[in-house]
């Protein structure tokens, strides 16, 4: 019931005046305000069971021998600001009634001036701005703590003082007192539901989650019974909008992926997965304050399972049939802020992460491996094509930069393996079939300082120090045979000028005894 309309404010009565001055009070007052209004204030004033739903709307507990005191708080109410959520001394049911009172009073209470506060995109409010000085959410948040203190034998002790002031009989059926309790609750409710009912769906949104975010410290605790209450008719409120927007996803989710079958580069395809996104985040803005609710319960918000299910599943299509790791990788991220409040889901996406992470890893090390087969491949041709040292040292160059690049850390050890294994071949190769022993002492050396004290490569790692010394005891040997040639060349080439030195002096005696002749 609003302090206004009840009916100690109609005929300007207080809890403690008896029968017969509620009497006089209805005759003044229907001489200036609707007669029938305080008739009816005055059958339900004098009716002691009637009375009960008055006497637990009103003030119940303010000072009964200051009426300036009450009239001053009612007063507040013709234009509440946020001094009414400060007043001292009132009752826990005192202050409930008054707040309720205040916030449908609120001034300038907009969805503009909500929205205007909203200064972190989609993940709710820190802090709604004053609205005419005062904020709807702590005004919320106030009167749901207020409502939940309520203790319904202080509220009969406090009624019971009065009655018998008053000369009224004091209640004696508590379980009546405690149905008008809880009836003024849902008073408290509708009131609430009311004021978040006139705002646009994206500034109700905005409101519940802050109040829930408050209420239960991110989904850790529950929150108080009224906040709970105000869930079923918010979710109720905006299950249109929630509708709309999974059409919206599901549509272009749907073109995404025709998209990609295509084949269309990844620029055409990144603004899609961007919109897509917004889309998500636009309705993970509206659900927010059930997944609140419900994980302070410890309930599962199925609609949001079955929203992370969708697009983790989007994001494993992109990357394991189309290699697209940097979409999945963004579309989980995004998840992981927008179900950061569900830890069931979070924990489920940050293992999708780190097991996108391990096989994107894998893919990246299997192609650079296919670039290393492929240039092996290469060399391997041009090799046995007898292609001359110039073209194969560049071939040779590149090959082993390519190693020297290799980060073993990144891959399985069954990659690293496979990796040192087909280039260690090629070195074999090029000598054994080509007597490239450069050539392949530079190659093997590459892959020692590469594969050296890698985990898991030590079988590799001993058969390439084999191969190096059989590669040195290679070059030692033929740098000793070359020396040898070159010794037997010099002695042979000596020999030869000797011998045409004898022969063109013979020649030149032979003609001067001629001419001598």
């Amino acid at each position: 019931m609003d302090l206004f309309k009840n009916p100690f404010h109609i005929l300007g009565a207080t809890p403690r005046d008896n029968r017969h001055r509620i009497i006089e009070l209805e005759k003044e007052r229907s001489l200036l305000s609707d007669a029938d209004a305080c008739m009816e204030a005055r059958s339900i004033l004098t009716h002691p069971r009637q009375r009960i739903s008055a006497e637990v709307a009103w003030l119940p507990g303010i000072d009964p021998f200051r009426t300036e005191r009450t009239d001053e708080v009612l007063r507040r109410l013709d234009a509440p600001n946020q001094n009414l959520l400060n007043i001292a001394g009132l009752t826990p049911i005192a202050r409930a009634n008054l707040l309720a009172s205040g916030l449908a009073r609120l001034p300038n209470l907009s969805s503009s001036n909500i929205l205007a506060g909203n200064t972190i995109p989609f993940r709710g409010i820190a802090r709604l701005p004053n609205l005419s000085s005062s904020n709807i959410v702590e005004w919320i948040f106030t009167i749901a703590q207020a409502s939940e203190a309520i203790n319904s034998e202080m509220v009969h002790a406090i009624l019971s003082e009065d009655r018998r002031a008053s000369g009224f009989p004091e209640i004696t059926d508590l379980s009546t007192l405690d149905d008008e309790i809880r009836k003024q609750k849902r008073y408290y409710s509708e009131t609430i539901s009311s004021v978040l009912e006139n705002l646009s769906v994206s500034a109700r949104a905005l409101v519940m989650t802050s109040l829930l975010e408050t209420a239960t410290g991110n989904g850790r605790y529950q929150s108080p019974t009224l906040i709970r209450d105000l869930i079923p008719a918010y979710e109720l409120s905006v299950q249109d909008s929630l509708d709309q927007n999974r059409t919206i996803i599901e549509a272009q989710d749907a073109r995404l992926r025709a998209m990609v079958d295509a084949n269309n580069p990844d620029t055409t395809l990144a603004p899609i997965v961007d919109q897509l996104l917004v889309s998500l985040k636009e309705w993970d803005t509206l659900v927010q304050p059930i997944q609140l609710s419900q994980t302070s319960t410890g309930q599962r918000h199925d609609a949001s399972f079955e929203m992370a299910w969708h697009f983790r599943k989007l994001a494993a299509d992109l990357f394991l049939e189309h290699r697209k790791s940097d979409f999945s990788k963004k579309i989980l991220n995004t998840l992981t802020d927008v179900f950061s409040e569900v830890p069931e889901i979070a924990e489920q996406i940050d293992e999708d992460l780190r097991e996108l992470e391990e096989q994107a890893r894998l893919v990246r090390s299997v192609e650079e491996f296919e670039e290393i087969n492929t240039q092996v491949e290469r060399l391997t041709e041009a090799a046995d094509a007898r292609r001359p040292d110039y073209t194969l040292t560049p071939m040779v160059n590149q090959l082993i930069q390519t190693v020297n690049t290799w980060d073993t850390s990144t891959p399985p050890i069954e990659v690293n393996n496979a990796v040192a294994i087909a280039v260690r071949n090629i070195a074999l190769h090029l000598w054994n079939e080509h007597q490239k022993l450069d050539f392949a002492i530079q190659i093997t050396n590459a892959l020692i300082v590469v594969f050296r004290g890698v985990e898991g490569m030590d079988e590799v790692n001993n058969r390439l120090n084999e191969d190096i010394k059989t590669l040195y005891t290679m070059d030692t040997q033929r740098k000793q045979v070359i020396e040898q040639q070159q010794r037997s060349v010099g002695d042979s080439c000596l020999f030869k000028i000797v011998t045409y030195g004898i022969i063109f002096g013979v020649l030149a005696l032979i003609g001067a005894l001629s001419q001598g002749c």
